[in-house]
């Protein structure tokens, strides 16, 4: 398992862009000009965005908004444990500490981990965002349970079309 400081002394040539994301999410679908189209990259062991977080998810002035910094926290999660489990997930839980106040128009480095493999249903798994300056200015847990593509199929979330394209893409990765 990485935490997020030994992040630092990995080379850049060990982080690889994530694909098959839905493309109209929130949080990152590339094709919602509404949202935040954050990416993400693996080294096998954690993943990391890099973001600026634009003036329309602001809250007071210039800080942005808090449910905007706990979106951010679950998304990396949540692609945390789809990617480094292998796994469809729905978040239980998450917990989030606003540790500094994050300034619109800052970059941000996120990162997320696998905490702990509970079961083969369950993980608990961590999210930092850290400001320009590698200051910690907010964290996250959260429990994630995991399903099979055929046991998330049931639940009639995602059309099946697209959980066989999501479990190709994952299987070339």
């Amino acid at each position: 398992m990485i935490k997020c400081d030994e992040k630092e002394t990995m080379t850049e040539a060990q982080w690889t862009p994530l694909v098959g994301r839905d493309r109209e999410c929130f949080a990152c679908g590339a094709e919602n000009p509404y949202g935040l189209q954050m990416t993400f990259e693996s080294n096998g062991e954690a993943l990391r965005s890099g973001l600026t977080v634009p003036p329309r998810f602001r809250g007071w002035s210039n800080l942005v908004h808090g449910g905007i910094l706990a979106t951010i926290l679950d998304e990396i999660m949540g692609w945390t444990a789809i990617h480094l489990t292998k796994r469809f997930i729905l978040t239980k839980g998450m917990h989030v500490a606003f540790i500094k106040p994050v300034r619109i128009g800052t970059p941000l480095s996120i990162t997320g981990y696998i905490k702990e493999r509970i079961s083969e249903r369950k993980a608990r798994v961590g999210a930092e965002i850290r400001n320009g300056e590698g200051d910690l200015c907010a964290s996250s847990e959260g429990e994630f349970v995991l399903f099979t593509m055929e046991e998330f199929a049931t639940m009639d979330i995602i059309p099946q079309s697209e959980l066989t394209e999501w479990a190709q893409a994952y299987d070339n990765q």
